[in-house]
């Protein structure tokens, strides 16, 4: 009986390799999959973009394992994240809470069109729910929101400022 398929451990080999290969392409390849952690938002995942009108933008991305990615500028606008850190547990629960009060699964926010340059994109998931929506203008629907998000951001500079001297008298 004649095989199409030669089976020598060459050919094997380098077919798994080319398989292996295409399952990498699929999938993003493992230098970009990240394992995500446990669920710590009750599958709840937030993206916040904002506009300030003269082409300052922001990112934020809260991951249902707590994780808060950040990236600005242009790398906002063309969504790759330059900085990821943990969120606390009483800064999921805030979001959380702030989401529920102001019911922004349900209902449409308020936008003050003040300022009217600045502009926040919204994207809600949870099981079973998705949401979008933007509002123009600062306002009780998103300031008290962005400010929670973007305060834990900061975390981002702490490495640098722990390599910064303390201020006082310095040493000549």
């Amino acid at each position: 009986m004649m095989h199409l398929i030669d089976r020598s451990p060459a050919v094997l080999t380098s077919l798994a390799a080319l398989l292996l290969f295409c399952l990498l392409g699929l999938t993003g390849g493992c230098a970009s999959s990240r394992i995500a952690g446990p669920d710590v938002t009750g599958g709840v995942t937030l993206e916040l973009f904002v506009d300030r009108g003269d082409r300052s933008y922001a990112l934020y991305l809260m991951e249902t394992d707590g994780m808060l990615h950040f990236a600005g500028g242009l790398d906002a606008y063309d969504r790759e994240f330059t900085w990821a850190g943990p969120l606390t547990d009483e800064e999921v629960q805030q979001v959380l809470a702030f989401l529920d009060e102001h019911d922004l699964w349900h209902t449409d926010p308020v936008s003050t069109n003040e300022p009217p340059e600045n502009k926040y994109s919204v994207k809600l998931r949870k099981p079973g729910a998705r949401r979008s929506f933007v509002i123009v203008g600062d306002g009780p629907d998103i300031s008290p929101l962005y400010d929670l998000i973007e305060t834990a951001s900061r975390r981002k500079h702490e490495e640098f400022m722990q390599m910064m001297p303390e201020p006082g008298e310095q040493p000549h």
